[in-house]
């Protein structure tokens, strides 16, 4: 997916996704297929943004004319697994983004340094005084 700036094919074109791999994942089950682009590859996993995260030992994959070609077959309970485990870290991932709290600047002065501060003012009077 490319995205043209002001609509001049002369302008530089801004590419979304960092590889131009695609994920091709086969239900065996209900022979369905459904074609992805992959977001991330890690040492483990294939990820498509929120969709799949599949791990990389049970792909195959084949090297196409724009990069390389992930296919994962496995059965329609596996393949709802992955969609499942990918949904539940993209949520993941936004829960933590949205829930910034801003940082608790520190009271003007605690306790224990008031009560500190108290002590030396003590003791330099009883100093004064001796």
């Amino acid at each position: 997916m490319r995205l043209r700036i002001f609509g001049k094919s002369d302008e530089k074109e801004v590419d979304f996704f960092e590889t131009n791999d695609m994920l091709v994942v086969f239900d065996n089950d209900k022979n369905t297929s459904d074609i992805t682009r992959v977001t991330d590859l890690t040492e483990d996993a294939v990820i498509s943004a929120g969709k799949y995260k599949i791990p990389r030992l049970d792909c195959e994959a084949t090297t196409g004319p724009e990069g390389r070609i992930f296919f994962y077959r496995a059965p329609t309970r596996s393949v709802q697994e992955v969609e499942r485990l990918a949904s539940l870290e993209f949520k993941t991932v936004l829960s933590h983004i949205t829930a910034y709290k801003a940082p608790i600047p520190p009271a003007q002065m605690d306790w224990v340094k008031g009560l500190l501060f108290f002590l030396l003012f003590v003791s330099f009077i009883v100093m004064a005084f001796k």
